[in-house]
C-alpha cells in the first residue's frame, strides 16, 4: 500500500498554482503577451576595454505578470547591433530559450574604442505565440 503525504495545505497550494497558470494561459490565448527587457536603457562610460552586460527578458501580460507556463526556444529571434566606429557588440546565440517565461542574454563588446554617444542594441524580434504576435522590443546601452 502506498501512503501519500499530502496535507490539506499542499493540496490547496497546488490548486492555487493551477488556477494561476490557467488564468495566465487564458490571458495569453486572448493575445495578452509582451516582451519586457530589463534594463531597457543603460549608460556606461566610454571605454577601450572589453565589456559585458546582461539583459533579462520576460514574456509578460500587460499588467506585468510573467507567463510562467511558457517554456521553449524561439529560433533566430535575437539580434544585436551597434553604432561603434571601432568596436563590435555580439551575443552567443540568435535563439532565445525561455524557462518559466524568462531568460537572460549576455551582450559583449570587444576591446576597442567605445566612444561617447555610441550604442549597442539588443533586439528581441516579433514572435507568434499561440497564434498571437508579440511585438519586438529593444534594450539599448549608450556610452558617455
Amino acid at each position: 500500500m502506498i501512503q501519500k503525504n499530502c496535507s490539506k495545505q499542499s493540496i490547496l497550494a497546488r490548486e492555487d498554482a493551477l488556477e494561476s497558470m490557467s488564468a495566465l494561459q487564458q490571458k495569453a490565448m486572448s493575445g495578452d503577451l509582451q516582451w519586457v527587457l530589463s534594463p531597457a536603457t543603460v549608460g556606461r562610460a566610454a571605454t577601450g576595454a572589453a565589456w559585458q552586460r546582461t539583459v533579462n527578458i520576460a514574456l509578460k501580460t500587460g499588467d506585468g505578470q510573467v507567463h510562467t507556463w511558457f517554456n521553449g526556444t524561439l529560433k533566430g529571434i535575437l539580434s544585436v547591433s551597434d553604432t561603434s566606429t571601432a568596436g563590435t557588440a555580439s551575443i552567443s546565440s540568435v535563439d532565445l530559450t525561455l524557462v518559466n517565461g524568462q531568460a537572460s542574454v549576455v551582450v559583449s563588446g570587444d576591446a576597442r574604442t567605445w566612444a561617447a554617444a555610441e550604442t549597442d542594441t539588443l533586439r528581441v524580434g516579433e514572435a507568434a505565440i499561440l497564434g498571437y504576435p508579440v511585438a519586438p522590443q529593444i534594450s539599448v546601452q549608450t556610452f558617455a
